[in-house]
């Protein structure tokens, strides 16, 4: 969304696709698999793809507009590394105009304030950067990249001063593993300190088939997290969510929505129902309802599932109370920003 008014007439517009049992809320695009970083937690860029087989521009345009007319009012981009695509502004540009909240994740190796500016200007509403330590040492040796740590707290520090306007977010994107579990106190003091906002997600053995970087005591991080958020306003991860990594680990997770409300499209424009599956049709040749057939669906019953983000917090916001909570914390978000632009 470019401009604020844009924002209550999206909230009517999702609030509605929600509801509906025919419409989807949430696509994660999956732009590309290319990555400069090499992390141990993430195998994409182990098999990177081929930049001249995913999709152009006039193709991502008529895709977007595709799922927007399916009902579909939630964009995240994501990779391997987004910010590799040298049309990203203009991808997110697009997706703006027609109404979609766009959100982006990055690991910020690529991010200055130059970029930072282009990516506002294209209308981007959620821009949020991995960090894993606020040790700087730990974190390049995790991403594989000397020097990212001080880019990325670079990149904030622009962020909380010239991207976190009117409705829009930024901030810290942090994994939970083994290697971090017991810093995450740090982190959110971190982004509070910085201005910015934070949210976690569980890391899991889905994409790697590597338990080693799987937490332990998720009960007793949970609780640290609940009460981090209530004295820092800076941690946005729903309290739903967080929750719901106990019941993750405990196998007791509701029904998953993938190819019902949420599903993903990867870099060459097949439709997944979700990230980790196998395809089930063709963006550019299929209607978007392939990912709600039997075959389709089947393939998410047979999952053993995840607690990504991308699902459990897009589960909060499927029913009135859920979708109201959403409403009222965006609220306190857009009072926050204000409040802050008017201390400065």
């Amino acid at each position: 969304m470019k401009t604020f008014p844009d924002f209550p007439i999206f909230v009517m517009s999702s609030f509605i696709s929600a509801l509906s049992s025919h419409r989807t809320t949430n696509c994660i695009w999956e732009l590309t698999y290319r990555c400069n970083a090499r992390c141990d937690i993430c195998p994409y860029w182990r098999t990177p793809s081929d930049a001249e087989r995913e999709l152009g521009l006039a193709d991502l345009k008529t895709g977007l507009d595709k799922i927007y007319s399916s009902g579909c009012r939630i964009i995240n981009f994501s990779g391997g590394e987004p910010t590799l695509r040298d049309d990203l502004e203009e991808i997110i540009s697009h997706a703006s105009s027609r109404g979609f909240w766009t959100s982006l994740v990055t690991n910020g190796s690529l991010l200055n304030s130059g970029k930072i500016d282009r990516l506002k200007e294209a209308g981007l509403d959620n821009l949020f950067v991995s960090l894993d330590f606020t040790d700087g040492e730990k974190h390049d040796k995790l991403r594989g990249i000397d020097g990212l740590h001080d880019r990325v707290i670079n990149a904030l520090v622009y962020l909380s001063s010239e991207f976190i306007t009117g409705h829009r977010t930024a901030g810290i994107m942090c994994v939970i593993s083994r290697l971090n579990s017991d810093t995450l106190k740090e982190l959110v003091e971190l982004a509070e300190s910085l201005g910015v906002y934070i949210t976690f997600q569980l890391y899991h053995d889905r994409k790697t088939e590597d338990g080693e970087f799987n937490v332990d005591a998720v009960s007793s991080i949970v609780s640290t997290l609940m009460n981090l958020k209530k004295s820092h306003r800076s941690l946005i991860s729903s309290g739903q969510y967080l929750a719901g990594m106990v019941d993750y680990r405990e196998s007791r997770l509701p029904v998953c929505q993938a190819g019902r409300k949420y599903f993903s499209i990867d870099p060459y424009g097949y439709l997944h129902t979700c990230v980790d599956l196998p395809p089930v049709g063709h963006i550019l040749h299929d209607n978007i309802s392939v990912i709600q057939t039997s075959q389709a669906l089947e393939q998410v019953r047979g999952c053993s599932g995840c607690w990504y983000c991308f699902r459990g917090e897009a589960d909060v916001s499927l029913s009135i109370s859920g979708c109201m909570k959403r409403i009222i914390q965006h609220g306190r978000i857009i009072y926050r920003n204000y409040r802050r632009r008017m201390e400065r």
